[in-house]
């Protein structure tokens, strides 16, 4: 028993022929321009794979073939489970799911209505709360805390979502050695590790790329470790309009496409079949601030867009569709929110986040 999903698909802003030069300029991009890999780990598992190597020895340039290698060994289908099964989520085709997001520091708080700093608590009053809204599918905690050392937070904030939620659960970790501590515990929940893997209730989330076509090294180890560990994980990269890619819609999707195609062969040269999530979540400037524009409509037709590439290789994609550009829950909040998460789900993506 799963949770029902609605079906998306019914809206494209790209034409098949617009999807298929997307695609083959990323390939370009990979193949002329290459990645940055600044973890010698990777680079080696990239060399083994095939990659040639550029003047600069960090820069790795990826050929076509090596994708669609990955593309052959990558799964078209992904369980998330909750505690409870009919919690779980199947990630496949143009079903929709959408749950909460985010990584604040503050929460403007229900009694003072003033902002103060988040706390353990809130991230399991909030899951708690998730847990009996109908309408919510799964549970990214939505706030960090500095309230406990950063070396015992990443285990911590797992512990209170998933003893307030039986949703499913997705975080990150902040340090590489904290994947295995998580791992365990919810292996300690699940009854064992291998029961773990068959019905995974804990996810993770990888923001593997620094900048432009630039992996993050910390990160990229904590992305080689869970793939180790057999652990679904998503490709969380934000190529920002104007900022990070170039400043056109299409320049974007093809640069945020070239970097989640590189993620997906790294992770299938760790480990071919291994459970990764396409995680392309275009950004926007404002040109005339300098500031990062989350709830423009630019943005959410970027989003709905990305879903279209990731359908294109057959893969389930994870998304952004509720942001805002709002400080307080407004009728600004709303309007964006809804639009950004109406467009995402109705372009079909099968995990919609901060939504």
């Amino acid at each position: 028993m799963v949770r029902e999903a609605f079906e998306g698909g019914q809206l494209t802003f790209l034409k098949e022929s617009d999807v298929e030069k997307i695609h083959e300029t990323s390939l370009r991009i990979l193949e002329e321009v290459g990645i940055k890999v600044g973890l010698e780990e990777a680079r080696e598992i990239y060399r083994r794979g095939g990659a040639e190597v550029g003047s600069d020895l960090s820069i790795l340039k990826l050929a076509p073939r090596m994708v669609e290698d990955a593309l052959k060994t990558i799964p078209r289908k992904i369980l998330l489970c909750g505690r409870e099964e009919s919690n779980d989520l199947v990630l496949e085709g143009r079903k929709v799911y959408a749950g909460t997001g985010g990584a604040e520091l503050n929460v403007l708080d229900l009694e003072s209505q003033k902002l103060r700093r988040a706390t353990l608590r809130d991230i399991a009053d909030i899951a708690r709360l998730v847990d009996g809204l109908e309408h919510i599918d799964f549970f990214i905690r939505p706030v960090e805390t500095d309230e406990v050392p950063p070396e015992k937070m990443d285990i911590n904030k797992y512990y209170y979502s998933l003893a307030n939620t039986s949703k499913h659960v997705m975080g990150n970790v902040h340090y590489r050695d904290k994947v295995k501590e998580v791992i365990e515990m919810a292996g300690m929940i699940s009854g064992d590790e291998e029961r773990l893997k068959a019905r995974p209730i804990v996810s993770f989330i990888t923001s593997w790329m620094l900048g432009s076509l630039t992996l993050n090294p910390e990160v990229t180890g904590i992305l080689i470790e869970i793939v180790k560990r057999q652990m679904p994980v998503v490709l969380s990269s934000v190529a920002i309009l104007g900022l990070t890619s170039p400043v056109t819609m299409a320049g974007n999707l093809a640069l945020a496409h070239a970097e989640q195609l590189s993620g997906i062969v790294l992770t299938q040269l760790v480990r071919p079949g291994a459970p990764v999530i396409y995680g392309g979540c275009p950004g926007v400037i404002d040109m005339k601030k300098g500031t990062f524009s989350p709830g423009s409509i630019e943005r959410q037709i970027l989003n709905a867009s990305i879903t279209q590439m990731a359908h294109f290789v057959g893969l389930p994609n994870y998304n952004i569709g509720g942001i805002t550009d709002s400080k307080i829950p407004d009728v600004q909040a709303g309007y964006e929110k809804g639009f950004g998460i109406g467009l995402t789900a109705l372009a079909g993506s099968n995990y919609i986040h901060h939504a």
